[in-house]
């Protein structure tokens, strides 16, 4: 027989409520947590009776009382791009509705940078960490986060053992390239960010993927760091002269979308009427170019309340998400937003 749950009960938990709602413990942790996979019929019920049953998340107490600080650690490469920005206000935002204070690095993917940063947490015993990794991650940072309440953000380093919240990078690119594509595009450069991160190899992939899908040249790309000089300096480079230069231009990166505005303004190119164009993530003024630039707006939202919630749950005590094994990931999926800086093809294709 079930047993009996009393609503106020302060010791109610998780498994509490999983029993008494014949769920399983996984699924009632990820409604708690706002999982994009669970359905929202689903997040409404056990939402609604974690609440009847007084249940309360104790994890400022638990850090009270035990070894840990009432703080969580975002780790984050740059805090000039618009994403980052967003995401670090969405996780404070977050953590603090949960008495956690936010502790916030920026290692503009320096290695050793990351690894003082990390190092500096894991000594004030922050109660969890969100890392985007750089891809020289420093052996000693690994080692380091094996033995911490971790997740990765944005980028999936297989050396890291904790659940990995991305975009699906894949999707977002590919949505892209096939919009130009329908568009009546056959010469579509690509701008992203080198393959040595995982985020920058899952978008070009997509590029690729989608222009062999229709036996497009796909070798009008460049791929390097995610620096607004970079793109400034590759789309210069990729449409600088000749009949044959690409009609359209999709960009891997919110950072290299700045790079590429300001390279087509010295080219005086104009879009979409001399190339289309379509850009990565959606700070407001993407809204206020012309009449807006097409872009694949990011999921920051939903993935910002996701890490927050997993690691906090997990340090409560109450929480088995997901299994902590390499290789996990939660991918949470972009959109694009046509606006205008896209057109059908005036020329005639090769």
């Amino acid at each position: 027989m079930k047993a009996t749950i009393h609503a106020g009960n302060a010791t109610v938990t998780i498994r509490n409520i999983a029993d008494d709602l014949a769920m399983s413990h996984s699924t009632v942790s990820r409604a708690l947590a706002d999982h994009p996979n669970v359905k929202s019929e689903t997040k409404l019920r056990v939402q609604a009776r974690a609440r009847e049953l007084g249940y309360v998340p104790n994890g400022l107490a638990q850090s009270m009382r035990g070894t840990h600080g009432p703080v969580l650690g975002l780790v984050i490469p740059d805090i000039r791009n618009e994403f980052y920005a967003s995401m670090a206000q969405i996780v404070a935002d977050a953590a603090a509705a949960r008495g956690f204070h936010l502790a916030l690095s920026i290692t503009e993917d320096d290695p050793d940078r990351e690894m003082g940063d990390v190092r500096a947490l894991l000594v004030s015993r922050a109660a969890g960490v969100i890392i985007t990794p750089s891809s020289g991650i420093r052996a000693e940072t690994l080692d380091m986060l094996r033995g911490v309440n971790a997740a990765q953000l944005v980028r999936h380093h297989p050396g890291i053992a904790h659940e990995a919240v991305l975009i699906d990078d894949f999707a977002g690119v590919a949505s892209a390239t096939r919009h130009l594509v329908n568009y009546g595009h056959r010469r579509i450069a690509y701008v992203g960010t080198h393959p040595d991160i995982s985020c920058g190899l899952d978008r070009h992939e997509g590029f690729r993927t989608v222009m062999a899908e229709h036996g497009l040249d796909a070798s009008h790309a460049a791929l390097g760091p995610p620096r607004p000089e970079f793109a400034q300096h590759a789309v210069t480079s990729l449409l600088a002269g000749g009949t044959q230069r690409p009609t359209a231009l999709v960009v891997g990166s919110s950072s290299l979308t700045i790079g590429a505005l300001e390279a087509l303004r010295g080219l005086r190119l104009r879009w979409p009427e001399d190339i289309s164009v379509v850009g990565y993530g959606d700070p407001v003024w993407f809204k206020l170019i012309g009449d807006g630039l097409t872009t694949v707006q990011l999921p920051v939202q939903d993935m910002g309340r996701y890490a927050t919630s997993l690691l906090l749950m997990r340090f409560e005590g109450s929480s088995t998400l997901v299994p902590s094994q390499t290789g996990h990931a939660s991918r949470f999926a972009p959109s694009l937003v046509v606006r205008g800086s896209t057109a059908i093809c005036a020329r005639s294709p090769l």
